[in-house]
Formats: C-alpha cells, structure tokens, sequence
C-alpha cells in the first residue's frame, strides 16, 4: 500500500464515518428537540474536529515529491485502529437513531468520555501519516 492510499483510506475512513453519524441524527431527529440536534452534531463536529484538522493539514500541507511508502503492515494496522475507533463511536450513534427510548444527554456524554478515552488509538497513526516528510527531504544533508 503506498502512502497516498494509506492517507487517502484514512481520510475516507473518517469522513465516511462522521456522515453516517451525521445522517442518523438528522434521521432521528424528528424525535427530539432542536435544541438537542444542534448540540449532538456540535459535540459529533468538536469530537472530529481535531482528527479531521491533521488529516486535512497533512493532505494540503503535502510537500512536492514523492512521499515514502510504510511498510505495509503499518499501513493497514493504522487503517484498522481507525475503523475500531470510529467503530465505537458510530456503533452507539446508529443505535441511538433507531431506539425507542434514549437520551440526547447520554449519548453526549457517551461521545464525549469514549472519543476522548479512545483517541490514542488514532493519534499516533495521524501523526505518522500526516506529517511524514518526502524520501528527498529526507536524504538532503546540511554541509
């Protein structure tokens, strides 16, 4: 697997993710308050918002040239972190849209202490992904 699809599945990993929660809400959201839509896609959007900052920060800020393949087992190890991070958030996200009886309270607090609990998962995958330098770069030596 070279860099680009590593980055790129990572993106679409979470972007995937964050819509599909996004879309059970709004499905759901004939059941509840406004005011309680609003804030579980503030507390969804605040949740991402930080892995979604260093995956888009690493695309854009991608240096000219190649950049070096990770080995494959790194590459899909970080692919699976992030489907069981994700995994745990969307698992109870979908289970809220479709229950009888739940709270908008509790599902908060559950995306707020698991998301938080749970990042390590994901954090060091991104940071590796996202701010690896190119093989040129890496080579260059000050004389």
């Amino acid at each position: 697997m070279t860099m680009n699809q590593a980055r790129f599945g990572l993106l679409a990993i979470f972007v995937l993710c964050l819509a599909a929660q996004l879309i059970a809400f709004f499905a759901a959201g004939h059941r509840m308050w406004p005011e309680e839509l609003q804030s579980l896609v503030l507390k969804l959007l605040a949740v991402y918002s930080v892995h979604l900052t260093v995956i888009l920060g690493g695309i854009f800020a991608q240096p000219r040239g190649p950049l070096e393949d990770p080995p494959s087992d790194i590459a899909w190890t970080a692919i699976a972190l992030a489907l069981m991070w994700n995994g745990l958030l969307i698992w109870r996200s979908l289970s809220f849209s479709v229950a009888d009886q739940d709270s908008v309270v509790d599902l908060t607090k559950y995306l707020d202490n698991i998301a938080s609990a749970s990042s390590f998962l994901v954090t060091g995958a991104l940071a590796f992904f996202f701010t690896k330098a190119t093989q040129t770069a890496k080579n260059v030596s000050i004389e």
